[in-house]
């Protein structure tokens, strides 16, 4: 793993792979038999340069490094659980590209030949979603859409999503940026073509996207700046964590969740079954918290445990996930609350 500081790295190279539309550049290691320093530059190369360091080497899982912790980390539903050894995770690379910031990815990279094992389903199972030079696969579970690593399509190069990692708080990890959103031509953010929410005085309208433009949200809101007082949140609990949700809290009359094809949005509810988390099927995005509109006797039927009362408090409401809108800058806007879910809502979750 990247450290923020002068200290080189074996067995690992920055490879930047540009889609072939030039869009974007997605940050990718690769195995390599140089030594480099930290990303905390960015570089150029010839592509002849980049196709050769494209080429990998056989890594045999079976023999264990020095220095590496076995972690394990799986996807919320728990579908897909893994085992990989990695170097002790004390910080994480957060890149602002447009498909990591929509993702919220915090990406921690192996070293060469060490173990990945899957413990619980089969890779192939989860969705995967390529854009650009398609050299890169972006692996996220179908049901809850937690995004899980990102593959390097024809090799073994592979990066994890420290937020699918048990164990680790996230929030009080070291960022170390990376200006991916810099690099290429700007990525040109979809727009949204669906029905309009009713004009409301003092208020602005907003919309955003997944990242393939499948699907894509409209709103209205007090401007998203430093003068916005209205409160945004993220959240500790087992789903926010692993989606990467920054929360801005609307009531459903203010919110239109559109897609051209109505099939490409997925839902995953659990526990109480009372909000559905919203998502793109294509490219796993997460988008909104909608009401789950499901009787008692329907809720019965898949297992629910009971709601005592959260569905009558909520079920007004329908929150965004900032992360999905081209236009607001978080960094600019009043800092969100953190939310203590991981302790405060029952039952609690149990790692798989």
């Amino acid at each position: 793993m990247f450290r923020a500081t002068s200290e080189s790295y074996t067995s690992l190279n920055w490879n930047l792979l540009t889609a072939s539309s030039s869009k974007t550049l997605i940050p990718l290691i690769i195995s390599s038999t140089t030594t480099v320093r930290p990303p905390n530059m960015v570089t150029t190369r010839s592509k002849k340069a980049e196709d050769a360091q494209q080429q990998e080497p056989e890594k045999d899982a079976s023999q264990q490094q020095p220095g590496l912790r076995l972690y394990r980390g799986n996807c919320h539903c728990g579908s897909f659980i893994y085992e990989a050894e990695l170097p002790e995770i004390k910080s994480a690379m957060e890149c602002n590209c447009s498909i990591c910031h929509k993702k919220g990815y915090l990406w921690v990279f192996p070293t060469e030949g060490s173990k990945f094992d899957i413990v619980k389903g089969d890779k192939n199972a989860l969705s995967q979603y390529t854009f650009g030079a398609k050299k890169l696969a972006h692996k996220f579970c179908p049901t809850c859409a937690t995004p899980v690593m990102g593959e390097f399509i024809g090799g073994n190069g592979r990066a994890f999503n420290i937020r699918t990692i048990q164990g680790i708080d996230v929030f009080e990890l070291e960022k170390q940026p990376y200006d991916g959103a810099a690099l290429g031509d700007k990525y040109a953010s979809p727009e949204h073509n669906g029905p309009l929410p009713p004009a409301i005085d003092g208020s602005k309208l907003y919309t955003g996207s997944c990242h393939c433009g499948a699907v894509t949200v409209a709103f209205m809101s007090e401007p998203l700046d430093e003068t916005n007082d209205n409160e945004t949140a993220e959240c500790n609990c087992s789903i926010c964590v692993r989606n990467a949700y920054r929360w801005i809290y609307l009531k459903k009359e203010r919110v239109v969740l559109h897609a051209t094809e109505p099939a490409n949005i997925g839902r995953y509810s659990f526990s109480r079954h009372v909000l559905n988390k919203t998502f793109c099927k294509i490219c796993g995005v997460c988008m909104t918290n909608e009401y789950n509109h499901l009787s008692d006797e329907e809720r019965k039927a898949i297992g629910a445990v009971p709601a005592d009362g959260f569905g009558e408090r909520i079920k007004a409401g329908h929150p965004v996930n900032l992360r999905v809108l081209p236009d607001v800058d978080l960094k600019k806007m009043k800092p969100p609350v953190l939310k203590d879910g991981a302790n405060k809502i029952s039952p609690p979750y149990k790692n798989p």
